[in-house]
């Protein structure tokens, strides 16, 4: 077969292909390069028409020609629908793998710091309390300690001044962290831990439904193939690993301070009346990060609406940039506008359900 056969055969190929199949075509290139950065310079060294941002166009444009050829007004305006139609669709589904990559790096590069360190500082404050622990329970010891002479005298009272620093390091629970209602019952703020671990919480389930709407947004938009430059999807592997490597290590060390104080907790609850030294929500479990129930809870309710977002986002732009090569680019936008302005529903892109 000689080279100009093969290209006539490669251009017949290409002219029949649907819109989402040049979409996939376009992510399998993004994705044969390591890089975002590697797969714009690959793009650059080529030629023009062979651009992936271009071939699909020229190629969607044959297809709307060979669909309805001739030169008859309907067969012109048969042929500029399809064409238009063709080339919005496409052009939606490659501004949602633009959109879904600029989020997902976006929320990778903030997340996965944010995610180290809140982590950090979490196991840091609970970490405090067990040595303010250890401290007032050494000093309580030293303090009884009946010293033989001066040298021992002043090394118990240096003892105890060190222990001092350390000892005022407490977030057990206290009369003073409630208040009083009708009917015996007391109403607790929330401690500062339980604070950060409801921060944690938050910032892994915005992670995690991030994650799962790039899923549904694969499997509803491209049949599941990955959209992702590979940079980019191991960035965010790397967050959800942090964020699920330091959440295992929290509650690992939460399950070994009851295992390890259990006993007192139960000793002080009876003799303060139902206080003990445990972090508030402790002895409760409340602390433990469940994080089987936040993948399960972005699944059903978080990653939808983002992934929503996107597809909105996608399919918006890829409308208002194929209208304005014509007038009707500001009905368009007077009509988006109207529509956040009254709630009405969105307009629907072919190939891209509402």
């Amino acid at each position: 077969m000689t080279a100009s056969s093969t290209k006539k055969r490669l251009d017949a190929v290409e002219i029949a292909l649907t819109p989402k199949e040049w979409a996939v075509r376009l992510a399998d290139q993004m994705r044969s390069h390591p890089s975002e950065a590697d797969f714009m310079q690959a793009i650059a060294k080529g030629t023009y028409e062979g651009s992936p941002f271009i071939r699909p166009f020229l190629a969607l444009a044959d297809q709307a020609e060979a669909k309805h050829p001739g030169t008859k007004p309907e067969s012109i305006r048969a042929k500029i629908a399809l064409n238009r139609a063709l080339r919005t669709e496409y052009h939606g589904l490659k501004g949602l793998i633009i959109t879904v990559n600029e989020a997902v790096k976006t929320k990778g590069e903030a997340s996965g710091m944010k995610a180290a360190l809140k982590l950090a500082r979490l196991e840091t404050l609970v970490l405090q309390d067990a040595f303010g622990r250890t401290a007032r329970k050494a000093a309580e010891w030293v303090e009884g300690y009946k010293t033989a002479d001066a040298a021992e005298e002043e090394s118990r009272q240096g003892m105890l001044a060190e222990l001092a620093a350390y000892a005022d390091v407490d977030y057990g629970e206290k009369w003073s962290d409630s208040v009083p209602l009708p009917g015996g019952v007391r109403f607790r703020f929330p401690s500062i831990i339980e604070d950060w671990v409801a921060e944690v919480v938050a910032l892994a389930a915005g992670v995690f439904a991030h994650r799962a709407a790039v899923q549904i947004v694969q499997d509803q938009h491209f049949d599941g193939h990955p959209i992702l430059f590979r940079d980019v999807e191991a960035a965010l592997a790397e967050t959800v690993k942090t964020l699920e490597d330091g959440i295992e290590t929290f509650n690992a060390y939460l399950k070994t301070r009851a295992e390890v104080f259990k006993g007192e907790w139960e000793v002080e609850e009876e003799e303060n009346e139902g206080i003990a030294s445990a972090i508030p929500g402790e002895r409760e479990g409340r602390l433990a990060i469940d994080i089987d129930a936040i993948r399960a809870g972005v699944k059903r309710l978080q990653a939808g609406l983002v992934a929503a977002g996107w597809v909105k986002t996608a399919k918006d732009k890829a409308k208002a940039d194929i209208l304005e090569e014509s007038d009707e680019h500001g009905a368009f936008v007077w009509e988006r506008f109207r529509e956040q302005d009254s709630g009405d529903a969105e307009l629907p892109i072919v190939g891209m359900p509402p």
